[in-house]
């Protein structure tokens, strides 16, 4: 059967943040019978996006009720709500072969989370979603990623029509050993809080290369 592996759990807002891993079978088993997401026909897409669905869904179930069993749908932008439930939710995932890393936040507010691993093409796309200012600041590829995945959860908490480099902002993001961390930044002038962690789940065979970054807030 699919295995999942916590690697934290955490609130204001609540967070989870997991591994799963499945086989194309155990894919395809769960797919025909799910009840998570009633609006998707899960059974009829990509072994790759049925894995992130099932991600979500077991990491779900790891919540206390009623979010642990909370049916979740979407808009015509793919943003994800609860149904019947007034709670808010953002979600993310990380997909490779049989494995998917996903964080799920939920809030009494919008929140937004995102989940990256650190990539070179960072650094080609960067004047895309920073600042002259914030180019200086991140010039490594963890602090791009970083800067990167909090301008994504940003933009979940507002939605559409969004310049990165102009209506989000992110402060110096702190040089610490600890896990979590956090930094702050600005929606259009509003200054907000977002919590990082840095993932490593005990299976990973170089700790450093398997690494992702997980976002979410404002705390």
């Amino acid at each position: 059967m699919p295995e999942i592996n916590i690697f934290t759990q955490s609130s204001s807002p609540d967070v989870i943040i997991a591994q799963v891993s499945a086989s194309d079978s155990e894919l395809k088993s769960w797919a025909q019978k799910q009840t998570r997401f009633p609006s998707r026909d899960i059974a009829s897409l990509s072994n790759h996006r049925q894995l992130e669905h099932l991600a979500v869904d077991k990491a779900m179930l790891e919540l206390s009720a009623p979010w642990s069993t909370a049916q979740i749908t979407h808009d015509e932008n793919g943003k994800p709500a609860l149904l019947a439930n007034d709670k808010f939710i953002s979600i993310s995932h990380h997909a490779q072969g049989t494995l998917c890393s996903v964080i799920i936040c939920l809030g009494n507010h919008a929140v937004g989370c995102d989940i990256e691993r650190p990539r070179e093409q960072l650094h080609a796309i960067s004047k895309r979603f920073l600042s002259q200012q914030e180019q200086n600041h991140f010039t490594t590829t963890p602090l791009l990623c970083c800067a990167w995945g909090i301008k994504e959860s940003m933009f979940k908490t507002i939605g559409h029509g969004i310049d990165f480099r102009i209506d989000l902002i992110v402060n110096a993001i702190p040089s610490t050993v600890e896990n979590p961390f956090e930094a702050t930044g600005s929606i259009k002038g509003e200054l907000t809080q977002w919590r990082i962690w840095k993932v490593q789940f005990h299976n990973a065979k170089d700790k450093d290369a398997d690494a992702l970054y997980a976002i979410a807030g404002p705390v």
